[in-house]
């Protein structure tokens, strides 16, 4: 405007410029020296350093306020003078603030082309050049903001990253420090902005609760209740007390106001104090952290300045590792695998020992007075060469050891099996892993023995007794290899004798037992090597369903091949909500990548139609990726899309956003090029471990990238390139993560009552990152099987850990899953034998599936397979044997029969207009006659599929039992 207007105007707004300039220099000193009176009198339980809050007053005022002059004293070409790029960025995003304030109260906020140059910088890169703008600033906001930072700060989302969990609060080295670590090892902002909102749902919740009946009951008895058991109102609750002790007498909306503003200052307090990279980016000035409050109801951001205590919470340093005690939660068990798996790597690689605190006297006194929480039991060799807490590159307290010649287990009442219960039951470890190692002395001394026919009760001494744990093993190994050398035989039978012993721990141990047949326990084989300092994982036992005499179904997802999935059309939503939210995401997305969204204006009073669990680490807001109204949606995004621990922030924030506002759906969106999986595969790699925040994220994330490598290791010869094989663990890593998320999703009470109601559906999707398109993958394979175990596990441990069931209690066809299952498979023609695998008929199998319209589409487009494939056999063999039974397959060959729904489950109603599919017939058993029948079928039913798997039968190849499993 100056460039156009008279001489007259241009001195007019350079004098006004200045003025407010000088005003701001004088609210400085005023300011300052407001401060210093009374500084320390304002909160007497703190030691407020008024000389530097004075002075960080005035000099963050002088600035702005010689900007301003500066500004009005120069032509438009000349750049504004700030003291720091801090104060600039500040300034920037403010006047950003301003802008957007602006276009919202004249309803005039548009997108000004960003959508066009979104897609320019998708497709640039594949997706990368998202990354390589410079980061101004990193945010981290409440999951229910209404609106995306980048359009409240007027910014390119490029130059901003956002962390974002209900109540806009952490606690120490969880999800969200470790997305901000993350983000400051890699761009290291300047800017970190604790971003609190007026009337925060969460905050009003936790007010409610503290103030009892003085505060207005918003929600009803049973919800209140609810969320008030949360977890997450423990991290909020100190904020209140402070807001009620300053305002004791305040009505509700008072304290609410204030205890908003409390809890941007315990989250700020909580990252200073917790984390030693923000600390000490903050002590020497390469990162300011700064709280801010959004109004709501205008879009205004209050800035609040830094901490008022900064000085004194940088003084002392944080020690920037936490060491895991009895107080946290057990390690989930594919967690702790991928933690050793990685810590092996470093040691093999010569970067394992830098992980010890026996310098930090604090972290070794909190370990010894709050007691242990190991990782994992490891069955190990007395062999002074395999030192098991080294190779595992572990700490003091990661691991329970117990270690004897020949890593054997000589009986049921024997030290080593007391020990290894005692772990699993009181100190809740979810792994024990059984390890040899190549040149054990105790096998070759047992292969010697069985080669020369040596009486061992001659043997002195109690050597003999030992070797004959091994003798078995010796045996074997020199049976199946008769013209081998002795080295052979040697490796070969400490293999044997590791299954051996993984074999008599079950068989010996009830606890063990229990552990493994509920599928909480995990014990896996490995083999250590002496000389290269690498352990080669030999898995589970192959026949672990054969031992604990029930079929697997989360054992068998964890360890079959895994097929890459990309996009699926085949479930859009069963409930009709949910339907309609997935299709209203879906074709937002559509206008996205298309460049036709728009910025809309926030709406407070719409009910979130879906929750979005998305990264950090990728910056295209989610709103605008699915073009929905602010406020539609509820975005938490910590690095990696994980959904964390439970009883942690990030798991308990999805929790509250499930119970509060109960959306029909809950998606995990993750980004195909995240850099997060780049950095999981690479600790998978031997890289040196990253500080502890971080590592909660990774050790989320490796558990399916440790699946991918595996994977690809494995069919490496289908893998023509190198390029081929990385992509292509990358695309597997990707998807198995967003499984992951939803598997850790599903163990939560609220969740998964929520799912059991039909109330909630929790569906998976990818961000393409070169185009923003979203793929969409369904619900998880095996969410029925995820729900039958936890509602199983939690049935048999709801006393505890340490309860067990005996064999005989189990019975032969353990009745325990048969009452809980929503799908079940059962042999109608005959009984397995007590501690043995039951197997289907070769003549007939019964299916009982739930009855819904989907299930019933699916069975007539099997039973219409079924036709065509037994049509097409019978014109090349023959018409089959069997007579009416023949007849009666071909006319309809799978039938439904009732379900056995779990304990509380109530099937949702059949939809308007719709009844339920009803065969007609209450066995269901169906009689197969003449050769196999095989169809190879890529798009069966999961439910279906997974009642068939348990049968013995393979999918997509999929073998229909005339033969045994497995053929």
């Amino acid at each position: 405007q100056s460039s156009t207007a008279s001489r007259a105007d241009r001195n007019k707004m350079r004098d006004a410029a200045r003025a407010r300039g000088a005003r701001l220099l004088m609210a400085a000193l005023l300011t300052g020296a407001s401060i210093a009176r009374g500084g320390v009198a304002r909160d007497r339980h703190r030691r407020v350093d008024a000389g530097a809050a004075a002075a960080r007053s005035r000099s963050s005022l002088r600035s702005l306020g010689c900007a301003l002059m500066l500004r009005g004293g120069r032509s438009k070409a000349e750049p504004t003078v700030f003291n720091s790029e801090q104060d600039e960025i500040v300034w920037e995003m403010l006047q950003g603030n301003r802008e957007y304030v602006r276009q919202r109260k004249e309803a005039a906020l548009d997108n000004g082309g960003h959508s066009h140059e979104y897609l320019q910088y998708l497709q640039e890169d594949g997706g990368g050049a998202l990354r390589q703008v410079k980061v101004k600033a990193l945010i981290i906001s409440c999951a229910r903001s209404f609106a995306p930072m980048d359009h409240i700060f007027g910014a390119d989302p490029r130059a901003l990253l956002s962390v974002r969990v209900a109540g806009y609060t952490c606690s120490a080295a969880d999800s969200v420090i470790g997305s901000v670590e993350w983000a400051l090892a890699d761009r290291t902002p300047p800017i970190l902005i604790v971003v609190g909102n007026s009337n925060n749902d969460i905050v009003a919740t936790a007010v409610q609760h503290a103030m009892g009946g003085r505060a207005p009951h918003k929600l009803n008895e049973q919800l209140e209740q609810q969320l008030s058991d949360s977890s997450l109102l423990n991290l909020v609750i100190p904020a209140v007390q402070d807001a009620m002790q300053r305002q004791p007498n305040g009505t509700y909306e008072e304290v609410l106001a204030l205890a908003c503003e409390m809890n941007v200052w315990r989250t700020v307090e909580t990252l200073l104090s917790s984390s030693k990279t923000i600390n000490e980016a903050a002590a020497d000035g390469r990162l300011r952290v700064v709280g801010a409050l959004l109004d709501v109801s205008s879009g205004a951001v209050q800035l609040m300045g830094q901490h008022p205590s900064l000085a004194e919470l940088v003084k002392s340093t944080p020690s920037g590792d936490v060491v895991r005690t009895a107080e946290d939660a057990p390690v989930p068990a594919a967690e702790a695998a991928a933690m050793l798996y990685a810590g092996n790597l470093r040691y093999a690689s010569g970067k394992g020992g830098y992980n010890q605190f026996s310098g930090d006297q604090k972290l070794l006194c909190k370990l010894c007075e709050s007691g242990q929480n190991p990782v994992s039991v490891v069955v190990g060799c007395a062999d002074s060469r395999a030192p098991i807490e080294m190779l595992f590159d572990m700490r003091p307290g990661d691991l329970f050891v117990l270690r004897n010649a020949g890593n054997t287990c000589a009986s049921n009442k024997g030290s080593l099996i007391g020990s290894a219960e005692y772990s699993i039951t009181h100190l809740r470890t979810k792994v024990l892993v059984v390890m040899g190692h190549t040149k054990c002395g105790a096998v070759a001394a047992a292969i010697d023995a069985a080669h020369s026919n040596t009486d061992l009760s001659t043997v002195a001494g109690s050597i003999g007794y030992l070797l004959a744990d091994i003798i078995d093993s010796a045996k074997k190994a020199a049976a199946s290899s008769p013209g081998t050398g002795s080295a052979e035989q040697m490796m070969l039978a400490t293999r044997i004798n590791v299954f051996n012993t993984i074999e008599k721990l079950i068989l010996y141990s009830d606890i063990v037992y229990t552990g493994v047949k509920l599928e909480e326990l995990q014990v896996i084989g490995a083999m250590y090597d002496i000389y290269t300092g690498k352990i080669e994982w030999l898995g589970e036992h192959p026949q672990l369903e054969a031992l604990v005499g029930r079929p697997m179904p989360m054992h068998e997802w964890h360890n079959s091949p895994y097929l890459v999935r990309g996009a699926s059309n085949l479930n859009p939503g069963r409930s009709p909500a949910a339907a309609e939210a997935l299709a209203r995401l879906s074709n937002g997305n559509g206008r996205f990548v298309g460049g036709q969204w728009r910025y809309k204006r926030p709406r407070s009073d719409t009910a979130p139609s879906a929750i979005v669990l998305g990264g950090s680490e990728y910056r295209v807001p989610v709103e605008d990726l699915f073009d929905v109204d602010p406020g539609e949606i509820v975005v938490q995004r910590v690095l990696g899309s994980v959904a964390g621990m439970q009883e942690r922030v990030a798991f308990s924030s999805i929790e509250y956003a499930v119970a509060r506002w109960s959306p029909p759906v809950l998606l995990v969106l993750v980004e195909s090029a995240s850099p997060i999986i780049d950095a999981a595969l690479q600790q998978l790699r031997g890289q040196l471990l990253p500080r502890a925040p971080v590592r909660v994220v990774l050790n989320h994330v490796m558990v399916s990238a440790m699946r991918a490598t595996q994977e690809v290791e494995r069919e490496l010869d289908e893998v023509s390139t190198s390029a081929g094989k990385e992509l292509l663990v990358k695309q597997l890593a990707t998807e198995l993560n967003c499984f992951y998320s939803m598997e850790l999703l599903l163990r939560s009470p609220t969740i998964r009552e929520k799912v059991l109601a039909g109330e909630l559906e929790l569906h998976g999707a990818i961000m393409e990152s070169g185009t923003g398109r979203v793929c969409f993958l369904g619900e998880h394979p095996r969410q029925t099987d995820i729900i039958n175990t936890v509602l199983l596990q939690s049935s048999v441990y709801q006393n505890g850990s340490n309860a067990t069931l005996p064999r005989e209690v189990w019975g032969t066809a353990f009745q325990p899953l048969d009452k809980e299952a929503s799908v079940a498979v059962q042999s109608s023609s005959s009984s397995s034998t007590a501690g043995a695998k039951a197997k289907p008929s070769s003549r007939e199998l019964e299916v009982i599936v739930p009855e819904t319209p989907s299930t019933s589409s699916a069975v007539e487009e099997i039973n219409e397979r079924l036709r065509q494939e037994r049509q097409r056999l019978d014109h090349r063999s023959g018409p089959p044997a069997g007579g009416a039974a023949a007849a009666a397959v071909q006319s309809s060959p799978l039938r439904f029969s009732p379900p056995i729904p779990p304990p509380g489950f109530s099937p949702p109603p059949s939809p308007p207009g719709e009844s339920r599919w009803d065969s007609g017939n209450d066995d269901a058993a169906l009689s197969f006659h003449g050769p196999v029948v095989e169809a190879k079928w890529p798009s069966v039913s999961e439910s279906i599929g997974a009642a068939l798997r348990s049968a013995g039968a393979r999918l997509p190849h999929l073998l229909l039992p005339s033969c045994e499993p497995g053929e």
